[in-house]
């Protein structure tokens, strides 16, 4: 489902990882609110990475030095601040997808059969939830991004971004992309990922959302 920022209409999928994530830090730093942006230090990135016991990827990592708590995005957008509110402290909010279709809606729940544990990102009102697999990264270190969107009480899980630069392209504005742009190279996820073809799930009843 596309984002319902509106942007230009690109021809190909993008690439460049924190190279196309820069060209949205310029954007986001004409905003009024770009003063509230604090980004962590290397040192920091790495204390994240030990928490969520994954590697960032690159292009979240450049976006995390420069806004580590999604603040430029705008007060619209749910689930910022969800690596902690404190870049020189990282307390990532890890769960599952299972509790996080509990969250979703009242009496939510997913058949989704997804076992790597996630972090929620940002997302507008009204909109799929997003949010960041920690399994195996593709070979370029990039992480899919999973959609999580309901009718009724059953909530679908699915990949809707193969790397986080399409989802903060798409998310802010910058670039609006179709389901074949948002899922560029999705074989390598799978490839590394089977249950994101086949959706296999264990639940171990993680924490917060």
């Amino acid at each position: 489902m596309a984002s319902n920022q509106r942007g230009p209409v690109i021809k190909s999928a993008p690439s460049g990882g924190a190279r196309l994530v820069q060209r949205v830090i310029d954007r986001l730093k004409k905003r009024p609110n770009a003063v509230e942006a604090v980004g962590a230090s290397p040192i920091a990135l790495d204390r994240l990475e030990s928490k969520l016991m994954v590697e960032l990827p690159p292009s979240l990592r450049a976006f995390l030095a420069f806004d580590y708590t999604f603040s430029t995005l705008g007060k619209r957008f749910h689930g910022r601040g969800r690596f902690g509110t404190d870049p020189v402290t990282p307390r990532p909010r890890i769960t599952s997808v299972r509790k996080l279709a509990e969250a979703k809606t009242d009496l939510g729940w997913t058949d989704s059969r997804i076992r790597a544990k996630v972090v929620r990102l940002p997302g507008l009102p009204g909109q799929p939830w997003n949010a960041l697999y920690l399994g195996e990264a593709r070979r370029d270190g990039e992480l899919p991004i999973l959609g999580l969107e309901n009718e009724d009480t059953n909530v679908r899980v699915y990949v809707r971004y193969t790397a986080f630069d399409l989802y903060l392209c798409d998310q802010s504005g910058l670039l609006a992309l179709n389901e074949t742009q948002r899922l560029d190279d999705l074989e390598s996820h799978v490839a590394a990922n089977p249950e994101l073809g086949s959706g296999e799930e264990e639940d171990d009843g993680e924490t917060d959302y």
